[in-house]
């Protein structure tokens, strides 16, 4: 997989994909950024504005004493105007936009992180837990939420008030006006030094806060592993050993945010104190007016108060970036399996299939597994693949599915490359049945209906009594509406298989693929639904991995694999009478199985 967070900043490209998410609804955007600065003028500037006017006016006696109300009248209106307009109206309506704009974001960046992860390959899920995964996901969507209300909250509303208290104040004091700029610029440069200790401190305890998260969920997952070999106090020393961990990556996070702190609280007493005094000056020796005075000290106000929550704006950003890291990360691997650009329509038909003299070797590994390897399957061919652990059988069927690529070679259906279509199209026309079954914790109904959801409940329960499934889950309370649990855990694993396989039997594809699948039946199980699987291969090609090899003797052919080459091929018949390969491992079979 290639990874091109070399190219781009993580916290660049974070901030790239909140800003290009929102700015998808600028019906939304636009008017919150023009809501959010009719609101902080009117609030903080216009009205602060009247009161100085009226002050003014009562210092100077400008006004009739007998009359008060119709001295002030147009003061009064205007200024009743401006709280209902801000307060009323205003952030009312800003809060309404930014939660339909976040509702949407957040659906939407949900939904990509979703669709991306299930793009990556099978290697990618192997090497991470899915619990951190599932944090990771929810850590990226919240911190949008920390990002934009940060961003329009309180950076928006800081340089809104730094140019309004400059526009309105700058002629009136103009030496307020240059200590005011550069205090705060001061400030905000101090204060983004100090945080890039809290935004490494923030990014190190929101990737330990995930690490934690995936032993949790990995613990959970094998709670049953952990109980039959009495492994509870080793398991709660390995993760109170990563929550210590992540109480030092907090403890490191709070000491950076302190010091930060310390520096902003300074700063901005130093700010309030000192705009007194220039208010107070200058009404001494620069002859200003007490409106000029009152406008001073509330708009500072304003500024002090926005300045403080730039640290909180810096904090949120720390946290969200750090917390977004580990998934934009992820966003930016590129899936080694890639559709083609301009993919061909898919002419999957009848199922012949051919490996084309194809070299595929895994990744990390120097030498090939297969090199030069052809095989050709007839259209409704049936073929059995036997052999030892680890001979290529199960990475055959993979390559066919394109759950990995091939390096060499080709592998063509009907005479197609499966790398000119989609992989939704190679794969809607291929059944797979893996030795693992994969049961969703829906209920039973929705698992056996996965491959056609639109399939009526009185197809779904033919089908499951093709599979001998009807049997065990008619005799549930809840029938077939019973949860299965999480990958299925409250089945038997035989009861696990025969739903997977009647969910194989509801998908009408022309090819069907069984890594395993009788594996898990006992016997008596395994005899019942022999017959259903032979109806489910009739005028089907089908690929059948087996160890069990009483399961394939009826095969048309025999496929003996070792080492990524085909050492023998022939009926059952045929490779007894051999004497080769497949007739050993006939004879060695104790119970039915093959000895590893």
């Amino acid at each position: 997989m290639k990874n091109r967070t070399s190219e781009k900043s993580i916290n660049k490209l974070t901030i790239q994909l909140f800003v290009s998410h929102a700015m998808r609804y600028k019906r939304f955007t636009i008017p919150l950024l023009i809501g959010v600065l009719f609101a902080v003028i009117t609030m903080n500037y216009v009205q602060p504005y009247i009161q100085a006017i009226i002050l003014q006016r009562i210092s100077e006696g400008a006004f009739d004493s007998n009359n008060l109300l119709g001295s002030f009248k147009w003061e009064l209106i205007w200024y009743s105007l401006a709280v209902v307009g801000s307060g009323i109206i205003g952030w009312r309506l800003n809060i309404w936009l930014i939660w339909m704009l976040e509702m949407k974001v957040l659906r939407d960046i949900a939904t990509r992180v979703f669709n991306h992860l299930v793009s990556l390959d099978a290697n990618f899920h192997a090497n991470r837990f899915g619990g951190s995964l599932v944090s990771q996901t929810n850590k990226l969507v919240g911190s949008y939420i920390r990002f934009a209300d940060a961003t329009i909250f309180n950076l928006y509303t800081l340089v809104i008030s730094m140019i309004a208290t400059l526009v309105i104040l700058g002629p009136k004091a103009p030496v307020y006006a240059v200590s005011l700029v550069g205090l705060s610029i001061l400030y905000i440069i101090g204060t983004i030094y100090f945080s890039k200790a809290v935004r490494e401190a923030n990014r190190e305890q929101a990737e330990q806060e995930s690490r934690q998260t995936g032993q949790l969920a990995d613990s959970v997952t094998n709670i049953m592993a952990i109980k039959s070999f009495a492994a509870e106090d080793y398991e709660s020393k390995r993760y109170w050993k990563e929550a210590t961990k992540t109480k030092h990556a907090t403890h490191k996070s709070m000491v950076a945010t302190t010091y930060r702190e310390l520096f902003s609280s300074t700063l901005t007493s130093i700010i309030g104190i000192g705009a007194l005094f220039i208010a107070v000056l200058g009404t001494k020796y620069y002859g200003a007016d007490i409106a000029t005075l009152f406008l001073i000290v509330s708009y500072t106000g304003v500024i002090g108060q926005r300045l403080w929550e730039f640290q909180n704006v810096l904090r949120q950003f720390n946290r969200a970036l750090g917390d977004a890291s580990d998934m934009v990360k992820i966003l930016q691997i590129e899936p080694n399996i890639k559709d083609p650009e301009q993919p061909e329509e898919s002419q999957i038909r009848g199922g012949k299939i051919e490996f084309k003299n194809i070299t595929f070797a895994h990744a990390g590994s120097e030498k090939p597994l297969f090199s030069g390897m052809n095989l050709r399957i007839k259209p409704g061919e049936k073929i059995g693949l036997v052999g030892r652990s680890g001979s290529g059988k199960t990475s055959l069927t993979s390559l066919l599915l394109r759950f990995s690529d091939i390096q060499k070679g080709q592998i063509l259906i009907d005479g197609q490359d499966i790398r000119s279509i989609t992989q939704h199209d190679l794969r809607s026309h291929i059944t797979y049945v893996p030795q693992e079954p994969l049961l969703f914790h829906r209920s039973l109904a929705e698992n056996i209906a996965y491959s056609r959801p639109d399939a009526s409940m009185q197809e779904i329960e033919a089908i499951a009594k093709m599979a001998h499934a009807h049997e065990f889950i008619s005799e549930l309370e809840e029938g077939y509406d019973t949860l299965v649990g999480e990958r299925g855990v409250k089945l038997s694993g035989g009861q696990r298989q025969r739903v997977a396989i009647a969910r194989s039997m509801l998908k009408n594809a022309p090819i069907l693929v069984l890594d395993e699948a009788t594996s898990a039946l006992d016997s008596e199980s395994e005899n019942l639904i022999q017959d259903a699987l032979w109806k489910l291969m009739e005028h089907r090609t089908a690929i059948v991995i087996a160890h069990r090899l009483s399961t394939i003797q009826q095969m048309d052919r025999i496929i003996v694999m070792d080492k990524g080459k085909i050492i023998e091929e022939g009926s059952h018949r045929d490779l007894i009478h051999r004497n080769g390969a497949y007739a050993k491992l006939w004879a060695k079979q104790s119970g039915g199985f093959i000895d590893e």
